[in-house]
Parts: C-alpha cells; sequence; structure tokens
C-alpha cells in the first residue's frame, strides 16, 4: 500500500550528454542561419548624393521653390528653336524664337564655280537644237536703259576683274565701308534695304555702279530671303505683282542679280516672266549662279536681255584664308579668259582679306572694272 507522506529530499540532475547535444544542434543552427544570411546579403546601396532639394515623386518634377538658381536655368522650359541651316548668317545675328532665319545668302553644299563666262547676247547660241527650239526669239527690242547707269570705263588691254558687292543696306556700317572702297566697283543692293536712297547715293558719289539685289526663292523652306520673294510655285500674277514692287524701289540701276535663288533660277516659266519685265525696261541681269541649274541664260536669250553670269564666289566660306585663295582664283581666271566676275558679301572677313587685295591690283597687271563694262564690251564686239 502507498504511503500518503510526500517524497523528501528528491533533486533534479542534468544530464551532460543531453546537453551537450543541445548546445551543438544550437550552434549547427547559428552556423547554418549565419551562413545563408551571407549567402543571400542585399548589395549595399551607393551613398546617397547631396542635392540642393528634396528627391523629386516618380513622374514629377521638384517644385522651381526647391531649386537654386542653377538648376532653375538648367529645367527652365526652353523656346524651341530652329534647325541651324546651311546658311550664311550675318555676324552677331543667331536664329530667335520661331520663323524663318533671315540670311545673307544661301550656303552652297558646294561651291558652284563658273569657269567660262558668256556675256550678253551672242550672235550665235552653243546650244544644240533641242535647246534652241526650246528659246523662241524675243520678239521685242526694248531700249537699253541700263547704258544711262552704267559707269564708264574704257578697257586698255589688261585683264578685267569686276567685283560684286551683294546684300547691301541691311548692314549699315558694313555697307559703308564696302562703299569706302577704291573702285569702280557693282554695289548691289537688297530691294528690302532702309535708308536705301540715301546709302545708293554715297555709293554712287564713292565712283562705284548700282545694281538691284532682288529676292529669290532658295531650295530650303527654313530660312527667309526677305520680303516680296519670287516664288517658284507663284501665279504670273503674283510673280508679276513681286517683281514690280522690288524693281520699283528705287532707281538709277543698271540691272538686278538675284538674292539666293537656288530653286526659283532653274524654274524657266518663272525666269521667263523676269525676264520679259526686264526687256521691257531695259535692264541687264547678273547671275549669281546659286544653282548650277540656273535657267537664267536660257531665259535670258530669249528675251534679248544683256546679262552676265558670276564665275566665282569670294567668301562662301568665312574664312580668311579661304577668301584669300579665292581672289587668288579671281586672278588666274582672268589672266586665262580676259575678264572675271566674282561676287562678295559686306562682312567682316570679306573686308579684312578683300581692303589690301584691292589696293595690289593696279600693280598686279590688272584693271578694275564694274559689270556694264564687261556688257558694252560684248555689245561691241556685235551682240546685239
Amino acid at each position: 500500500m502507498a504511503s500518503d507522506q510526500p517524497t523528501q529530499g528528491r533533486t533534479i540532475r542534468p544530464n551532460p550528454k543531453r546537453q551537450g547535444i543541445l548546445v551543438a544542434l544550437a550552434l549547427v543552427g547559428l552556423a547554418i542561419g549565419y551562413g545563408l544570411g551571407f549567402v543571400f546579403k542585399p548589395a549595399t546601396a551607393p551613398p546617397a548624393v547631396k542635392s540642393r532639394y528634396a528627391p523629386p515623386v516618380k513622374g514629377q518634377s521638384p517644385p522651381l521653390a526647391q531649386l537654386s538658381t542653377e538648376n532653375k536655368a538648367k529645367l527652365a522650359p526652353k523656346a524651341p528653336t530652329l534647325p541651324i541651316p546651311n546658311v550664311v548668317l550675318p555676324e552677331n545675328a543667331l536664329p530667335q524664337g520661331e520663323g524663318p532665319v533671315r540670311a545673307y545668302e544661301e550656303a552652297l553644299p558646294k561651291e558652284v564655280v563658273v569657269t567660262v563666262e558668256r556675256l550678253g547676247v551672242p550672235k550665235a547660241l552653243p546650244a544644240t537644237p533641242v535647246e534652241l527650239a526650246a528659246v523662241p526669239p524675243a520678239t521685242v527690242k526694248a531700249p537699253k536703259t541700263w547704258h544711262k547707269y552704267a559707269i564708264p570705263v574704257t578697257p586698255d588691254g589688261r585683264p578685267m576683274i569686276a567685283i560684286v558687292f551683294d546684300d547691301l543696306g541691311i548692314d549699315k556700317s558694313r555697307t559703308r565701308r564696302a562703299i569706302a572702297l577704291p573702285g569702280p566697283m557693282s554695289m548691289s543692293f537688297l530691294t528690302y534695304a532702309k535708308r536705301a536712297a540715301e546709302q545708293i547715293g554715297a555709293a554712287r558719289e564713292a565712283g562705284h555702279e548700282i545694281w538691284m539685289h532682288v529676292p529669290m526663292e532658295p531650295s530650303s523652306r527654313s530660312i527667309d530671303p526677305g520680303p516680296k520673294v519670287l516664288l517658284r510655285e507663284a501665279s504670273p500674277e503674283e510673280l508679276a505683282s513681286s517683281l514690280e514692287w522690288s524693281l520699283d524701289r528705287f532707281e538709277g540701276y543698271v540691272g538686278i542679280n538675284n538674292h539666293m535663288g537656288s530653286r526659283f533660277t532653274t524654274y524657266l516659266p518663272g525666269m521667263e516672266v523676269l525676264m520679259a519685265e526686264l526687256n521691257r525696261r531695259g535692264l541687264a541681269f547678273l547671275d549669281s549662279v546659286t544653282s548650277g541649274r540656273s535657267m537664267g541664260r536660257k531665259a535670258a536669250v530669249a528675251a534679248g536681255v544683256d546679262f552676265a553670269i558670276r564665275n566665282i564666289f569670294i567668301d562662301h566660306q568665312n574664312d580668311v584664308a579661304m577668301i584669300n585663295q579665292q581672289l587668288a582664283k579671281i586672278e588666274a581666271l582672268a589672266r586665262k579668259q580676259g575678264y572675271a566676275i566674282a561676287i562678295g558679301h559686306p562682312r567682316e572677313k570679306t573686308l579684312q582679306a578683300i581692303t589690301p587685295w584691292l589696293k595690289e591690283l593696279e600693280e598686279k597687271g590688272f584693271q578694275l572694272v564694274p559689270v556694264s563694262t564687261l556688257l558694252q564690251q560684248t555689245d561691241a564686239g556685235g551682240g546685239n
């Protein structure tokens, strides 16, 4: 029979073997956990770059109030700018805002060099029968009113060089500097030049010959040749209206040459309208040759208009070294064919290069003449 009295003096003694097993299991667990933690440890984030403004919420720009002046300028919305076209811009002038760019001239991808020039209207046209059939003879022979505005210069047997300054009248300071150069030269003023009469009067007093620079459509539609530009798509009535506006802008000029026009001058119907009006007014035409496919000569011959063709651009690249190379080409061509016509513009580097060159022309054996002298020389040879 069991006793009802509680057992006294009983104690629990630890089992060393069991404790060792438990300690070992704990250590193994710690080792496994540490190893797994090391293997799958995430990459340490790079240190944050100190910013002057709070990081923006995804898809949202930081408030302008939190930006520094420098960052405000960087992040401020910018007005859309035009793609820079291949044009020669005036000095210190950049495209501003939206709209066409007003340029001095078209900068041709490769300058069109005319090495053989035909002046006036020849007796026999060096053209194929197909070309001749496409050019009807002029029906009306108008008086040559350009003669009374020409600067009289008598050729003396030396090679002749005619220098034409285009785009005059807009940059008045450089226009004055071009006018101050020794002449006679041919000064071609833009139709939309302000105070043109005053500037033309100064050029005439300085002994230069006056021509008109008429805006004609360029190939690039991103540049603006000026108001009342002659457009290829214009109707004959619109074309006649624009042409009349231009030709009436000032008086006392020998003829016109094209301002830009690489697109318009290749369009024979438009050039025929132009030449018909020049013939009616008795004016001459100087083809600036901004396109190798110009119809200037063909239309002039058909209309009976006295014409000349530009040989060399002096400054199609706005670089003094290149301009000096072009001036040397003018000399070489003039010695080869007896004359040369070169076109330049009132730009700083052009004025810088041409000023000493003009002073040396006489010593080099050349005669400086206006374009009209070459037209008259052709007439004396039995042109028309």
